[in-house]
């Protein structure tokens, strides 16, 4: 009895960091529930990445809840880029079955590597609201909003590029059982969107994607109801401090120290 209520505590705790950093940075969570999982619950990496999955609804859902409230989050946008998503993921899910579990847990240890190394190297984001992204095609979507604070983001998107690239992100969403937002968020950045519309519109973009990737792992069996049930609660609180913190905090140093925390959780994972 002690044992399990030590254990349901965990996963809490588990989700509530969970939902604070994935909110925060637009990620997800994924990238700490999978290995967390791996680590403590000694899941295989296909429960792991399942459970995981299903977990992303209850990060990505509140968290843009919390963000269409301080009016950064572009629905538009992330409804138009997950018409690709979707899915990817559920093609990402489905992969998962052709791919025996420990060659699945190195393949993640890598994965989550690159992600540590791709948050240190990325320069920090143009200032907000400033006009990027100035392309003139036909395939051009010029954007402007403005937030509960009135600070106005400027902004366009060339959709030729953003689909695709949706659409591999979901792949690696429903692979990983990550919630995507490692390249939806930069991918969003790096086509015209400042970063904090990205962190924003990513969350919404996130939960919509986990929907048909855990609809994939629940057909394969891979999801473990007892464990997620668990971590909601922790993660929906998790979410709105993440989201409000994120409004006016520097990532910079954040985003270094998180970096070397999944270095480490990925060597471990490919020790073991």
């Amino acid at each position: 009895m002690i044992e399990a209520l030590i254990y349901l505590i965990i996963l809490i705790l588990l989700g509530l960091l969970a939902g604070f950093l994935g909110a925060m940075l637009g990620l997800g969570g994924g990238f700490i529930i999978v290995p967390a999982l791996m680590l403590l619950a000694e899941f295989d990496a296909h429960h792991a990445i399942g459970t995981s999955m299903a977990a992303i609804l209850f990060t990505g859902f509140p968290a843009a809840f919390a963000y269409q409230r301080q009016g950064r989050l572009d629905w538009k946008l992330a409804l138009v880029a997950e018409t690709t998503t979707m899915p990817g993921s559920f093609l990402g899910a489905v992969l998962t079955g052709l791919i025996a579990p420990d060659p699945l847990k190195t393949i993640f240890s890598i994965f989550l590597i690159a992600l540590a190394l791709s948050m240190i190297l990325r320069k920090n984001s143009q200032a907000s609201g400033e006009v990027i992204g100035r392309g003139d095609g036909v395939a051009v979507w010029r954007r402007v909003l403005r937030d509960s604070r009135g600070e106005v983001f400027t902004y366009s998107v060339d959709l030729l590029k953003l689909l695709p690239a949706s659409f591999l992100a979901g792949i690696v969403s429903g692979f990983f059982g990550v919630g995507g937002g490692t390249i939806k968020v930069p991918v969003l950045y790096h086509l015209g969107t400042p970063i904090h519309v990205a962190v924003a519109t990513s969350t919404l973009m996130i939960a919509l994607t986990a929907i048909s990737g855990t609809i994939g792992h629940l057909l394969l069996g891979h999801v473990r109801l007892i464990e997620l049930f668990a971590l909601a609660p922790g993660i929906i609180a998790g979410t709105q401090l993440g989201a409000s913190i994120a409004r006016r905090a520097k990532s910079q140093m954040l985003r270094i120290i998180f970096s070397i925390a999944l270095i480490i959780i990925a060597v471990i994972l490919f020790m073991r």
